[in-house]
């Protein structure tokens, strides 16, 4: 005789060739851990072979397979949750063939014809002859469903009992008595149930629905029936109906068989295990599970995890590898599927924080998450090397992108994916400052401000007030030495050293001057870069007027002998030495555009470089709306170009910061010279765009 048991699968994570069964099983099928076992599933025919693994925290009607396997299995519209295991390769088994109706009905309920009770022995009552058997059937979608069927008829008075209306299949009495079954532990709600044998029931038990709520049966969930005789435990799924007696329970002959029952009332339970009492903890260490499904700053946890650590959907937890202090913080989402070891984060959170083990201790934050002011974030390409084009698409998309962040807590070094815009997206530092485990978040209010992560090649237009106002000697020259050397090293002519003189430590220049220095130093740090980026300086007052460099902008790459101090000369003359009265900024952001177009002609449309605006000024424009409305007609919507604005003196503030946050560029206000040679300095290397704070 083959040995065989029929269990109900259950599935775990990391099993993969191994199976668990307890050690009751592992004796019916005489096999130990590491033998080969053979499971079928004749209606699915879903078949295979696996390495058993003793396990006595199993119980003895379930076998544990590997989770991915279970899921492939469950696209299989035939299976149904339950497999033969054999200790030797079975013969194969003759599949199902009964007709599949594509839809169940189901009428009104009839009243029950039993009184539930919680004893054990088995009833006198003898099966129904006038029960009608409940047909089911297969929908579209692979579920099994218990058809309904017309009311059983009313008794009538009458010495002769009715044929039986159903086709009944009565079990033959074996001739050697069965092997006893090691006992299990009941719960204390248990139904004694007639047995009739039926056929098409696709290894599924039906019982009423009166039995299966008194038993907290669900449709689907596996059922427990012991045969009170021989103690031979059976299971299978429950389906559910409302025309069944309450004292029946329909099955197939081949569930009876292999099952090894022997009597026609079996005693029937729900085998679902009554969970321990939930103990609060302050952590627990759990296994980590990778997931990769876009979810942001979202950690699932079972249900009595969640209820353990007291924390509900949107509660904070914290993560922390024990060994080398890495951590991580998201907020919690139950998942009843999940396994009570098991904590699943996020792929990319979870390499963001370099955590490397595979168990984490986890716990519930108790520290207040703060609002972020401002945001800085690197940017670099997921994939390809155009990163201007990647920022170009964080930049023109600032809605989408704080909307995307809002789903993150942030903290110090966390890396991010933005894969519809291609984008790595790096946090490098904020207002409030993160420091150590400091937990933020940012709001549709927060500024941001976009860093290339890599080289970024860029022209330049640097705009100029000349105006008489720009006379006044009211920069302080103060921390200028390097910037000096730095030019004096580079030319030599007499022009430039004399203009270097000017710039006494300790004393008060004009604002022209400071201005020249640092178109100066500008175009010397362009030429030191060695990149071939172009740069064009307009000077401005009553009228607009782009220095001439053998054309409208200089060319850093250029390897002509003197061509630096050619420029540099033709700076200190344009712009240091000469003035005039008006402040017409519109007449220089239409030479602006000019330029630019320019930059167009000679790149290519397509492959033109982004372009910097810098105009410095030290007052308010004298043209009216020019200035607002040019700016807004060549370069508000363009996402090539970036325009910062430097305010000297007493600038119109509001309009020249409205511009620049427009622009994807900022206004600064220098204190005095070496704060504006440095600023000049990093503009030179660094093309930084700021997005506007709020919503729009």
């Amino acid at each position: 005789m083959e040995r065989k048991v029929n269990l109900i699968v259950e599935k775990l994570y990391g099993l993969e060739d191994y199976v668990w069964i307890n050690k009751e099983n592992a004796e019916k099928l005489g096999v130990i851990t590491g033998s080969t076992i053979y499971y079928e599933d004749a209606v699915s025919g879903i078949s295979g072979t696996a390495i058993v693994e003793v396990n006595n925290e199993i119980t003895e009607f379930n076998i544990m397979v590997d989770q991915k396997l279970v899921e492939e299995w469950e696209k299989n519209e035939n299976w149904f949750g339950a497999l033969d295991v054999y200790a030797e390769k079975p013969k194969k088994l003759e599949t199902v063939s009964a007709p599949i109706p594509s839809h169940p009905s189901q009428t009104s309920p009839t009243p029950p014809s039993q009184t539930i009770t919680t004893s054990t022995p088995a009833p006198s009552i003898p099966p129904s002859s006038t029960t009608t058997l409940p047909q089911v059937e297969k929908s579209a979608a692979g579920t099994y469903k218990v058809a309904a069927s017309p009311p059983p008829p009313p008794a009538v008075s009458s010495p002769a009992s009715p044929a039986p209306s159903i086709p009944r299949i009565t079990p033959s009495t074996p001739s050697v008595p069965a092997k006893p079954a090691v006992k299990i532990e009941k719960p204390e709600k248990t139904l004694t149930l007639s047995v009739n044998l039926t056929t098409n029931l696709y290894g599924k038990i039906v019982i009423s629905r009166n039995s299966a709520e008194y038993l907290g049966i669900e449709e689907e969930q596996p059922i427990m029936f012991e045969d009170p005789q021989t103690g031979a435990i059976g299971g299978a799924r429950t389906l559910i109906s409302d025309n069944v007696p309450d004292d029946v329970i329909y099955m197939e002959e081949e569930t009876y068989e292999t099952s090894d029952l022997q009597s026609l009332q079996v005693v029937v339970f729900n085998p679902k295990p009554k969970e321990p009492p939930i103990v609060k903890k302050d952590k627990l260490t759990l296994s980590v599970e990778i997931s990769s499904h876009g979810l942001g700053s979202t950690v699932f946890l079972s249900r009595r995890n969640c209820l353990s650590l007291d924390v509900k959907d949107g509660d904070v937890l914290r993560f922390e590898d024990e060994l080398t202090g890495a951590w991580g913080a998201c907020r919690v989402k139950m998942d009843e599927s999940l396994s009570d070891n098991v904590i699943r984060i996020e792929d990319e959170i979870y390499e963001a924080t370099g955590i490397g083990a595979a168990q984490v201790i986890v716990k519930r934050n108790t520290e207040p998450i703060i609002p972020l002011q401002s945001l800085t974030l690197g940017i670099s390409p997921l994939t390809g090397e155009n990163l201007w084009d990647v920022i170009s698409i964080v930049r023109n998309n600032e809605d989408a992108l704080k909307e995307w962040l809002s789903q993150y807590l942030i903290f110090k070094g966390l890396k991010l994916r933005w894969k519809d815009a291609n984008a790595a997206i790096k946090i490098i530092s904020s207002v409030p400052d993160l420091k150590g485990e400091i937990l933020a978040e940012p709001k549709l209010t927060s500024s941001l401000q976009l860093r290339p992560e890599g080289l970024v090649t860029f022209n330049a237009i640097l705009m100029i007030d000349i105006s008489s106002s720009m006379l006044a000697r009211d920069m302080e020259v103060k921390n200028i030495a390097p910037a000096i050397e730095g030019i004096r090293s580079a030319m030599d002519s007499a022009r430039i050293q004399k203009f270097l003189k000017y710039f006494k430590e300790g004393t008060m220049v004009s604002r022209r001057l400071g201005a020249a220095f640092a178109a100066l130093l500008f175009l010397a740090e362009k030429v030191g870069r060695g990149f071939g980026e172009k740069v064009s300086i307009i000077r401005f007052a009553d009228i607009a007027e782009i220095l001439d460099f053998n054309g409208p902008f200089f060319d850093s790459a250029s390897g002509k002998h003197g061509i630096l101090e050619m420029a540099a000369n033709r700076i200190v003359e344009k712009i240091g030495e000469e003035q005039g009265t008006a402040t017409n900024m519109g007449d220089a952001v239409v030479g602006a555009h000019y330029v630019y177009k320019r930059f167009e002609e000679i790149e290519g449309a397509g492959n033109t470089k982004p372009c910097m605006l810098v105009l410095l000024t030290d007052g308010y424009p004298t043209d009216g709306d020019a200035f607002k409305r040019a700016v807004e007609t060549y370069f508000v919507n363009n996402p090539n170009v970036v325009f910062y604005i430097v305010g000297l003196g007493n600038p119109d503030r509001k309009l020249m910061q409205e511009i620049a946050s427009r622009c994807g560029g900022e206004y600064f206000e220098p204190e005095d010279m070496g704060s504006l040679l440095i600023w000049y300095s990093k503009r030179a290397r660094d093309l930084v765009v700021k997005l506007k704070g709020g919503r729009k």
